[in-house]
């Protein structure tokens, strides 16, 4: 009996030294695609006193768009909303359908395979498209005349290297095509994966790049972002707003500019210290800037920036687990709004339900918001 006790106890020893070794293994060896770099958290500004407004809860106002299971972007055109809707709960198995809704009917104008993460229309009514599919982003074109039938890709990669994951595209009146990349990070688990990614990893290699319909080039305008989230062109003063999502700011720079660097020369921080982690922009006919936030400033993020260890076993945790990092609760500041000619905080947007703004979009006296996880758009009136 002795024996057969010894020989279990050996085999104990041996089976919870070879689990501490696969654990050790998964949270502290196992290499990732994208290691994290120390870095210094952003302050916190002072309370903005903008006007409080909460997302309003009366069903007539809350726009039910059916089966899908988010929305990527929103847009306006001719008195109709547009929003990027997906369904599928991987990448792998995901669609996009572009919906036009006036509230009541919704019409699908177009299906793409993948994530749909941003669109926007030019001068001639055409649509530009950003796409993420396990293979990386793609820059896409659909014609009126394609809607609902084909999409042209456009640009696939930069350098010969794959895109990462697009968060966001505008286009200027000359036609111009600007666009957001996340970082180094794959675009294979959708975009809100690889923000999460690089929310941890803080590598500071997102960018903003110019395709040239007319010579068909592709041009970086701004790089070294920590997370390129979000994207605004203001057409009256030539001005990009990008969203860094890491640092916490909104970077501003000319749309005429070419190889700047966030931070440097030519690229200054316009709002920062915000209270979350800034997502979508988008701009009003009177140039007031309206920041979404993915999620809540997060202390532990931030007290560890300094450190790469703890962020570095966060980033190995799986997919549910990093999403209990970060949240963004119900009375939470969900979006804001500033003037970009005063610098003024106009608005603060809190309210059900809870989940990170993935989208908005101010049409006249409201402004309408797509929440992760939500089958319908909502909105709140200013």
């Amino acid at each position: 009996r002795e024996e057969v006790l010894q020989r279990f106890q050996k085999l104990s020893i041996v089976f919870t030294l070879a689990a501490v070794a696969a654990l050790v293994w998964a949270l502290v060896l196992r290499p990732i695609e994208a290691p994290p770099k120390a870095y210094t958290a952003p302050d916190h500004r002072q309370a903005s006193g903008a006007a409080q407004a909460e997302l309003s809860t009366d069903r007539r106002e809350i726009w039910d768009l059916g089966g899908y299971q988010g929305v990527d972007c929103i847009r306006t055109r001719d008195g109709l909303v547009y929003a990027a809707a997906w369904n599928g709960s991987s990448l792998k198995k995901r669609t996009s359908d572009l919906v036009r809704t006036d509230g009541g009917n919704a019409a699908v104008i177009l299906s793409v395979e993948g994530e749909l993460t941003g669109f926007a229309f030019d001068a001639a009514g055409d649509l530009w498209l950003t796409v993420l599919t396990p293979a990386g982003g793609t820059l896409c074109r659909a014609r009126h005349d394609s809607w609902g039938a084909s999409v042209e890709q456009v640009v696939t990669q930069i350098d010969g290297a794959p895109l990462g994951a697009l968060s966001a595209v505008e286009v200027g009146a000359d036609g111009k095509v600007y666009f957001a990349v996340v970082g180094q990070e794959s675009a294979e688990q959708g975009l809100e994966s690889a923000l999460r990614t690089e929310l941890l990893a803080h590598t500071g290699t997102g960018a903003v790049y110019v395709y040239d319909p007319a010579a068909r080039t592709v041009e970086q305008v701004v790089g070294g972002i920590a997370g390129a989230s979000g994207l605004a062109l203001d057409e009256r003063t030539q001005t990009l707003y990008i969203s860094d999502l890491g640092s916490r700011c909104i970077w501003s720079a000319a749309a005429s500019a070419r190889g700047l660097t966030a931070g440097g020369k030519g690229c200054q921080s316009s709002f920062s210290g915000l209270p979350g982690y800034p997502g979508t922009l988008a701009l009003d006919e009177d140039s007031t800037l309206y920041i979404s936030y993915r999620w809540a400033s997060s202390s532990w993020l931030e007290r560890h920036a300094g450190s790469t260890f703890l962020r570095g076993v966060a980033l190995r945790l799986s997919e549910s687990m990093q999403e209990n990092l970060f949240s963004l609760p119900a009375d939470g500041i969900r979006a804001e709004a500033v003037s970009t000619a005063s610098g003024s905080w106009l608005w603060s947007f809190s309210g059900k339900p809870q989940g990170s703004s993935s989208a908005l979009c101010p049409v006249e006296n409201r402004v309408y918001f797509g929440i992760a996880g939500e089958k319908a758009l909502y909105s709140v009136r200013v």
